[in-house]
């Protein structure tokens, strides 16, 4: 794998189409779950938002230990290669699980199978979401190609949430039970087809890389939080994942009982989706401008502001989600593009520091309090709804239940991402600081070179 050379059109490709079909099923769970169980199987939302939030606590076991071991693996198809083939089936099996349990089955039962179907796919998203990140930090040392290569990743992942909020939302709302075992049973097949193929386009991975992971997992671990970079880095991104997290499970609650068109579902989402895919070539080219720093903490103060407005929203302001969605979805493509180049090269300045590519173990964290700030507001969501009076069944509800919706969707992001905004103004690893880190190790890997 040359990773100063510019990734051909077919690799690009082949990293990207791998996730559509993963985050199809995953942003369906985020932002329809709670309401298809809470009102098609009758399952407690409580019950079934401490299921989640005990999951992303298993995250805590899960994401650590598959970011350590596909560091640390030893094969002829490289680290990551092995790990992404595995992933696509189980995350094809618990996905159906979940979404089609046995006809008949309720209360504990029913709890219990969420349960295991809940634990087993966010298993199976762990071990595909590390991996694959890990290999996309590997793909280049080129801050320009990284952009590009984290870009194409985006595009095609927002890709898949498009069809996922427009589409698979409207069959889960309004398709039924059949519909949605129907929905579920093609997204199975697309998974492992997709995965397994648009991870065959990829190049080798680099044969240098095996026998660098480091080893010992908690030797790791302390690395990770040893770098100061990646440390600030984390608490930030926990502080705004506990912002976002129960968006996507509030946005078909305040569209039907707060607005009163839960029709218009399928439309939000694609307008926020619509304005992410916008926002990807925008953030591209104000990168290759403007530092990323200053860019990433433009997007958090803009993704305040976008999900802070549905603090607005009430009877009939379907245009306030609208707005919110635009700015939101706009300012979310920065973090997701110019964000992972960034993580990228903290991964360099741990090489720097202990000689090894730790890339697994740096996402597997990353990825780590992204869950588990979206599992504690999953939770959260469930609880509060329960607790202010929410009735499944009913047609209308309470004003205090529509108030507990519109803040914990729009006054509790705005919170979350002011604090992670003015917390991250203090990250100070510039991109000349990391050219130079990178230099020396260019140099470093080109004396080994010659030595051997």
């Amino acid at each position: 794998m040359q990773q100063q050379n510019r990734l051909s059109t077919s690799a690009l490709f082949g990293y990207g189409i791998a996730v559509p079909p993963v985050m199809y099923s995953y942003v369906l769970i985020l932002i329809m779950y709670l309401k298809y169980a809470a009102e098609d199987l009758g399952a407690s939302p409580a019950a079934v938002g401490t299921v989640f939030l005990i999951a992303k606590l298993w995250d805590a076991v899960t994401d650590p230990a598959v970011g350590n071991f596909s560091d640390n693996t030893r094969s002829r198809h490289g680290r990551r290669r092995p790990w992404l083939y595995s992933s696509a089936p189980l995350l094809a099996v618990f996905g159906v699980m979940l979404w089609v349990p046995p006809a008949g089955l309720e209360g504990n039962g029913l709890i219990a199978w969420i349960a295991v179907a809940v634990f087993g796919f966010y298993t199976a998203y762990t071990v595909f979401e590390v991996p694959h990140l890990a290999l996309g930090a590997e793909l280049s040392f080129n801050g320009a190609e990284r952009n590009r290569i984290f870009a194409a990743r985006q595009f095609l992942k927002v890709i898949g949430l498009l069809i996922a909020g427009v589409v698979g939302a409207s069959i889960v709302e309004e398709g039924g039970r059949d519909a949605t075992r129907t929905m579920v049973l093609i997204v199975a097949t697309l998974t492992i087809l997709l995965v397994w193929s648009g991870t065959s386009r990829l190049p080798p991975e680099r044969a240098d890389f095996q026998g660098r992971g480091g080893g010992n997992p908690l030797k790791g671990l302390s690395d990770v939080l040893r770098n100061r970079h990646a440390r600030l880095l984390l608490l930030v991104m926990f502080i705004d994942a506990i912002g976002t997290g129960g968006i996507g499970a509030l946005t078909p609650f305040v569209l039907d009982h707060v607005v009163g068109r839960s029709d218009l579902l399928g439309a939000m989402l694609g307008v926020n989706m619509v304005a992410t895919l916008i926002g990807i070539p925008l953030w591209l080219r104000l990168g290759r401008r403007f530092e990323k720093r200053r860019l990433l903490l433009i997007a958090m103060f803009g993704s305040a502001i976008g999900y802070g407005s549905v603090s607005l929203v009430s009877e009939g302001a379907w245009w306030v989600i609208a707005v919110s969605g635009c700015i939101a979805g706009l300012s979310s493509s920065c973090p997701n593009v110019l964000g992972y180049t960034l993580k990228a090269e903290i991964v360099d300045v741990d090489e720097h520091m202990t000689g090894e590519r730790k890339e697994g173990q740096y996402f597997a964290g990353w990825s780590f309090v992204s869950k588990l700030g979206a599992g504690i507001m999953i939770g959260l969501v469930g609880w509060a709804l329960e607790w202010s009076g929410f009735d499944g069944q009913a047609e209308v509800q309470t004003e205090f239940v529509k108030t507990t919706m519109i803040v914990l969707m729009g006054g509790f992001p705005l919170v979350c991402f002011a604090v992670g905004a003015l917390l991250f103004s203090r990250f100070d690893l510039t991109e000349a600081e990391h050219a130079r880190i990178r230099a020396e190790l260019d140099a470093r890997a080109a004396a080994d070179t010659a030595r051997a």
